[in-house]
């Protein structure tokens, strides 16, 4: 299994650039087609409907979608100027959530940025990763907020893997199998809670080592020591920057709430506060 197809959400936002610097590597690094996607309009944010004129306000603050779509376009097409590899543009219908979900399938793999804590529709932004996370069903590559990343991690020479033996972490460590095999290091985390050890059902680390070392991947085991109280999300990020990980890959984990399917604990606080790119799989 390859990656010949990357789509990477290309909007105005200033955290667009990173996005496309990974983007491009990567598909550089694959030889894969890079496929730019756009959304003409604009999901609200939740204070627009509990406000009598909340419409109305968000319209006479909200900038200008085709100027902003215009600035979209001119920074996929400034940073795949010179790329070697092919390159497509889609322009989606509808909500950015419904475009990542029905374009996101033309791809092997999804890029999105990390939703900006600062901004004012950092909700829309979280709401919009969650879908492409657990509805494209494709792999999606979150790419935090903050400088642009070091030309020399490329393609991500150090790799955390969170484990815990379930269905997710299994499919996880499946997706990133093209990145693993291209790593001089990967280190695979136990992060099974002590009272979930004795669960039959659960795969224990040594099968995610034994499943690398047959597909030509040498992983080396880290064991998370937990205490009753601890989070396993903040544990889990603090070991990939004690290991200089360039990317974290985790297996993603929803709950139900209202008909629609919201991100557990570990993967949100992991969404929220991670340095590094996170490959998330559902």
């Amino acid at each position: 299994m390859d990656i010949s197809a990357i789509m990477v959400h290309v909007d105005a936002s200033q955290s667009v650039e990173a996005r496309l610097c990974h983007a491009v590597a990567l598909a550089g690094s694959f030889n894969a087609t890079l496929i730019g996607l756009l959304s003409l309009s604009a999901d609200e944010p939740a204070w627009v409907y509990r406000t009598a004129d909340g419409r109305r306000e968000r319209q006479a603050y909200a900038p200008d979608l085709g100027a902003a779509c215009e600035a979209a376009r001119e920074a996929f097409d400034i940073a795949t100027e010179a790329a070697t590899f092919a390159v497509d543009w889609r322009v989606g219908e509808g909500a950015p959530t419904d475009a990542i979900q029905c374009e996101g399938r033309l791809a092997d793999l999804l890029i999105v940025g990390q939703p900006d804590r600062l901004n004012a529709d950092s909700d829309v932004a979280r709401h919009f990763v969650e879908t492409a996370i657990l509805s494209s069903g494709r792999p999606v590559l979150v790419i935090p907020q903050g400088p642009l990343p070091d030309a020399s991690t490329f393609p991500y020479g150090s790799i955390v893997v969170a484990w815990n033996g379930t269905r997710e972490s299994a499919r996880a460590l499946h997706d990133a199998l093209p990145l693993l095999k291209r790593a001089t290091q990967v280190d695979v985390v136990s992060c099974i809670p002590p009272y979930a050890r004795r669960k039959a059902e659960l795969s224990p680390p040594a099968y995610a080592a034994n499943w690398l070392a047959r597909h030509g991947v040498h992983a080396s085991m880290v064991e998370m020591v937990l205490e009753r109280s601890a989070d396993i999300g903040e544990s889990l990020l603090a070991i990939a920057g004690q290991r200089r990980a360039d990317l974290l890959v985790c297996g993603a984990y929803g709950r139900g709430l209202l008909r629609e399917e919201l991100l557990g604990g570990v993967t949100d606080t992991v969404l929220r506060h991670a340095t590094i790119p996170t490959l998330f799989s559902y």
